[in-house]
């Protein structure tokens, strides 16, 4: 159901990304970006070359190591990569994967280990690829019901199936009535494997991530709640987001090395490093710069949350033009098309404030064929009809809405 003022954003935080490219102020390092793309590529005797001319050159520069590692664990030599990648947190400023501790000493009641044991057990049922490998991976669940039961978070969490709306894995944050939770992708949304199951290192990668990312939620919230309030420009909102994002997926690669590498390497088992952020190394200070595309991760989709924030702020200010304006910059950004009946909706609204019924019955028929499920555009527009003298066609409005509205009871 659609809300009568524009929309609180949903706190989504994604855990794979793609796109990322070296600072624009800064020389490209040819050396590592070749280097990555060798081991997308699967030439990783190429990686490994380029990162030790690099080495040779930089022998304290944390994300040659870490690379160099990635390649090696890419070929199966996991006491090789394993050490770079100690190596690379060791040296790499303020990583939080140096004093990492996989879980906390803190007591958990029944009722919490309970919580957290249930919403694994859903997890499982509705990822079946995730206990591929039974009890032979029972760390993983263990860790991940203590989690779940709110170690870090301080309340549960809940696993929640429905797929996520902008990558492989997101979490929910909290709302009054409603836990925080996490949800993770089970197929691959993209390229030649479209439409395929994703593995079972896939699925717990992204799980590892956003049970770490969520644990930072009530963060997430206080940037959301200063972007409503005008506090912050939207470089500081993504900035402010990417920056915990980037502890969550230090811990993440923590979690990696510690956790599920030695696992791996014990059963011999194919492992990718580049689904633990193996190949990311900036500091907090300077990560924001590390993306310039704004068609990309992170601008996609927190610089979109950023708007939603300021349409609100802005509509509550009486500054109907202002965001009528944003509204008509939203319309035509790709990659949002389950967003359009919205925007078109508020669209609507601000084109009634302004005094142009015409305009807003236009946009109220867009929102109405772009979703023709929502009860909210057909009250608008009935309201607006019976208004304008349209009596019949208000009535028509009004009945559907009414109908839709039962529906959704």
């Amino acid at each position: 159901m659609r809300l009568t003022q524009p929309p609180a954003v949903l706190i989504v935080a994604a855990a794979l990304w793609a796109g990322k490219t070296a600072p624009a102020e800064e020389p490209i390092d040819l050396d590592f970006e070749q280097a990555k793309q060798a081991i997308e590529d699967g030439e990783y005797d190429v990686a490994l070359a380029l990162m030790d001319k690099a080495i040779a050159r930089a022998p304290n520069e944390a994300k040659y190591r870490g690379l160099r590692g990635a390649a090696r664990l890419c070929k199966g030599e996991y006491a090789k990569g394993e050490a770079d990648l100690k190596a690379a947190v060791e040296l790499n400023p303020g990583d939080a994967g140096a004093d990492y501790r996989p879980s906390t000493d803190a007591k958990l009641s029944d009722a919490q280990l309970k919580h957290g044991r249930r919403q694994v057990e859903r997890m499982l049922r509705d990822r079946p690829a995730m206990n591929q490998y039974g009890d032979e991976a029972r760390f993983l669940v263990r860790w991940a019901e203590r989690k779940y039961a709110g170690e870090d978070f301080g309340d549960p969490i809940d696993w929640d199936p429905t797929p996520p709306l902008h990558s492989d894995a997101e979490h929910i944050a909290p709302e009054e009535d409603a836990n925080a939770a996490v949800l993770i992708e089970e197929k691959y949304l993209q390229g030649p494997q479209r439409g395929e199951p994703r593995s079972f290192e896939e699925l717990w990668a992204g799980a590892v991530f956003e049970l770490h990312n969520v644990a930072f939620a009530r963060e997430f919230i206080r940037l959301h709640e200063e972007a409503d309030e005008g506090k912050l420009s939207k470089e500081q909102f993504v900035g402010g987001i990417l920056r915990f994002e980037l502890l969550a997926a230090q811990r993440t690669r923590a979690f990696y090395l510690t956790q599920f590498l030695p696992w791996a390497a014990k059963k011999k088992l194919p492992t990718d490093p580049t689904l633990w952020f193996c190949e990311w190394w900036d500091s907090p200070a300077t990560v924001l710069d590390s993306f310039d595309d704004k068609s990309e991760y992170p601008w996609r989709p927190y610089a979109r949350e950023y708007d939603w924030a300021t349409v609100h702020r802005l509509w509550h200010a009486d500054k109907f033009a202002e965001a009528l304006k944003l509204l008509k910059s939203m319309r035509v950004e790709d990659g949002y098309d389950d967003e359009l009946a919205e925007v078109f909706f508020w669209i609507g609204h601000c084109l009634e404030k302004l005094d142009k019924p015409a305009d807003a019955l236009k946009a109220y028929d867009r929102a109405i064929k772009l979703d023709p499920t929502d009860p909210a555009s057909y009250r608008a527009r009935g309201q607006l009809h019976k208004q304008l003298g349209s009596d019949a066609k208000a009535a028509a409005d009004l009945a559907r809405a009414k109908e839709l509205e039962g529906e959704e009871l």
